[in-house]
C-alpha cells in the first residue's frame, strides 16, 4: 500500500518539480514558491500530498517551514530517484535546477524573496 500512495503522490507534474528540487537541497516553502513561481497556497497543497505519502518531511524554524525528501523513503524506494534522473532530461524540470542555482548563487533568502519582484531567472 505505501508504494501505491508514493506512486499516487507523484502522479502530478508539479509535485515531481518539487521533489527534483528537493533532491538537491531542503528549502523553505517560501523559497520552493519562487523557485518554482507557484503560488503559497498551491506548493502547501503539493507538500502536503507528497507528506502524507511519507516523501518528503518538514522542520519549523521560526516563522519558516522547511522542507526535504525523507532519506528512509528514498532508501526504501529507489524508484523516485531513477524518477527524477529520468525527468531531468525534460526542459522544465532544467529550468527548475537553473532557477534554483541561481537562487542560491546570487544569496538570496526567505526574507529577500519577498522583495524581489524578478523571481529567479536565469539570466542577468
Amino acid at each position: 500500500m505505501e508504494t501505491l500512495k508514493i506512486i499516487k503522490a507523484l502522479g502530478d507534474e508539479n509535485r515531481l518539480r518539487l521533489v527534483n528540487i528537493l533532491y538537491e537541497d531542503e528549502l523553505c516553502g517560501c523559497e520552493v514558491e519562487g523557485i518554482l513561481q507557484m503560488t503559497q497556497s498551491n506548493v502547501s497543497r503539493h507538500l502536503s500530498r507528497l507528506s502524507d505519502a511519507k516523501i518528503t518531511v518538514f522542520r519549523k524554524d521560526a516563522k519558516y517551514s522547511y522542507y526535504k525528501l525523507d532519506k528512509e523513503t528514498l532508501k526504501e524506494h529507489p524508484m523516485i530517484a531513477l524518477t527524477v534522473a529520468d525527468l531531468r532530461k525534460e526542459k522544465i524540470y532544467q529550468e527548475d535546477l537553473l532557477r534554483l542555482s541561481a537562487y542560491k548563487t546570487r544569496g538570496l533568502s526567505c526574507d529577500t524573496i519577498k522583495e524581489n519582484i524578478l523571481m529567479f531567472t536565469t539570466t542577468g
